[in-house]
């Protein structure tokens, strides 16, 4: 991507204005702040009246002049690129330029040529850090100032040796050879520093326009992350057309071998399939100029289950049985099109607000979904392991891998419930192989000995099926649990109950949130039983 199209895009060009106008400020800034000095000098020196009359000192409060009009110019308003780098390269030149007629006044035993040297190298280097630019633009200025500093540097040794010479009676081509030299050096110094400066341009530079092409994925541009799980991470974007919000899941560049694209594929695919209001909504899929697969779906806002377990603890029974309602109603499509999630826990179901409406369901992360009618080359490479979150995973999934199936995802939609009940997992362990031999042999322990609340025997008895060991004993579909749910005599979960919910823990989700990283009892694993 080239300079101009770079700063083409609206962001970029606003970024460079931005930039030109801070630059612009603190230069100016800086050298009101020597010529502030200057002014303390002569009044503790009491030499105050020559100061601020000497010519330098006028000049010197001229350069900052240009650059608190660079600041005033690009401070407001929305210039175009060509007319920020107008500004900018006319405000520069101009300071430049009164800084080398301030060192050409100043007297000769002070050291005009360092002084000026520094303050020039000082503004190039400085821009070249803080200003995008790209390497042929910082060049360009940095002979523009050039030509001034040589001519300004060859003339004012060559007045200054004149003087030296003749009044030891030399002639006066002495003089000109020593200002000869001093321009040829000082023409050589000016070269490093402009070439200095354009290196730091060109990686800076580079570095921006490759974290701006990180920051865009097709139509999409990444605005900041959201969280991660086990093979991507999501992040919060914005559709450059629509402007539609949404949410990008990119596959996580350290597992983006054959098999993981493969997966990570089929799940956007398959997801895409489903078209129940409680599982989230696919918009879009593709493939970064790098390789990487991510794809786009509806931006929620909310918290999921896990982060209102921990902001709330235990929730009320009516809350928790439209939850699970909406949740196996959502699984059974999936279930009835021949596809299993494999991963439900608490923080793959989303309590959001939608179109004003709080506390709707959302079914989340299919990353490990399996398709029932047909077993792909990826599934017969994978059939001797066991996936999914270990406080939610069925005995078939721990046992038997190749036999689960939509009774799976009941057994762990009942382990959300326990969960969200007791405020704590059906079974508790060290280990994650002692957290799986529970789900093998353990029945879970009673609401009235984990809960602090009674819970109604209709829905202890409804989880307590759910995660029956046998896949037979447990409910035969979604849609049979929902409609379970549906006939208990419990109250309903009404929108004021929720908003007054998320009034009173709303807050403190918002400060938990700070933390990205996934819970460590949540984590999804993959067990290769060969391995073991």
């Amino acid at each position: 991507m080239s300079s101009s199209n770079y700063f083409a895009d609206p962001q970029a060009r606003a970024f460079l204005q931005r930039r030109v106008a801070v630059f612009g400020l603190i230069a100016a800034i800086l050298g009101g702040t020597a010529l502030l000095f200057r002014v303390i000098m002569g009044v503790l020196f009491g030499f105050l009246e020559e100061q601020i009359t000497d010519p330098g000192f006028l000049i010197h409060a001229a350069a900052i002049v240009p650059l608190m009009g660079v600041w005033l110019i690009c401070r407001r308003g929305e210039l175009s690129v060509n007319a920020i780098h107008a500004v900018e390269n006319t405000g520069i030149f101009l300071a430049s330029v009164c800084y080398i007629g301030m060192g050409l006044d100043i007297r000769p035993e002070v050291g005009a040529d360092t002084i000026t040297a520094f303050i020039l190298a000082l503004v190039m280097f400085a821009r070249s850090v803080f200003v995008p630019s790209s390497a042929k633009r910082t060049t360009i200025l940095g002979i523009l100032i050039g030509i001034p500093l040589v001519a300004a540097m060859y003339w004012h040794y060559l007045g200054v040796d004149l003087r030296i010479w003749r009044s030891f009676g030399y002639p006066a081509e002495s003089a000109e050879r020593v200002a000869a030299s001093q321009a040829v050096i000082t023409v050589m110094w000016w070269t490093l520093t402009t070439g200095l400066s354009a290196l730091a341009s060109r990686v800076i530079h580079r570095l921006r326009k490759e974290v701006s092409d990180i920051q865009k994925l097709g139509q999409y541009s990444l605005e900041r992350k959201l969280g991660e799980g086990a093979m991507g991470v999501v992040y919060e974007a914005k559709h450059g057309m629509l402007k539609r919000p949404t949410a990008i899941k990119l596959l996580r560049p350290e597992i983006a071998d054959r098999d993981a694209l493969d997966r990570f594929r089929r799940e956007v695919q398959l997801t895409a399939k489903l078209t129940h209001p409680n599982t989230v909504t696919i918009y879009d899929y593709g493939r970064t100029p790098e390789g990487l697969f991510y794809y786009a779906m509806e931006l929620l806002s909310g918290a999921t289950l896990t982060q209102v377990v921990e902001a709330g603890g235990p929730q009320p029974v009516e809350r928790v049985v439209r939850i699970l309602r909406d949740a196996a109603l959502a699984l059974n499509e999936a279930h009835e099109v021949g596809l299993i999630h494999r991963d439900i826990k608490p923080s793959n179901i989303m309590l959001a607000r939608q179109g004003g409406v709080p506390d709707v369901t959302k079914v989340l992360d299919f990353g490990l979904v399996k398709n029932l009618g047909k077993v792909d080359d990826l599934e017969q490479t994978n059939t001797m392991s066991i996936k999914g979150t270990p406080h939610y995973l069925s005995p078939e999934g721990i046992q038997d891998p190749q036999g689960i199936d939509g009774r799976t995802d009941l057994y762990a939609l009942g382990a959300v419930g326990y969960y969200l009940l007791a405020g704590r997992h059906v079974f508790q362990g060290k280990t994650i192989m002692e957290v799986c031999l529970h789900h093998l042999h353990t029945k879970p322990l009673p609401f009235a000995e984990v809960a602090e609340r009674e819970v109604p025997a209709e829905l202890e008895a409804l989880i307590f099926a759910c995660l029956e060991k046998s896949q037979t004993d447990r409910p035969a579909s979604g849609q049979e649990v929902a409609d379970a749910l549906d006939r208990l005599e419990v109250a309903r979960w009404t929108r004021a109950d929720a908003e007054a919910w998320w009034d009173r823990f709303g807050a403190s989700i918002d400060a938990a949130r700070e933390s990205l990283s996934p819970s460590g009892t949540e984590q999804t694993v993959a067990i290769d039983l060969h391995d073991r």
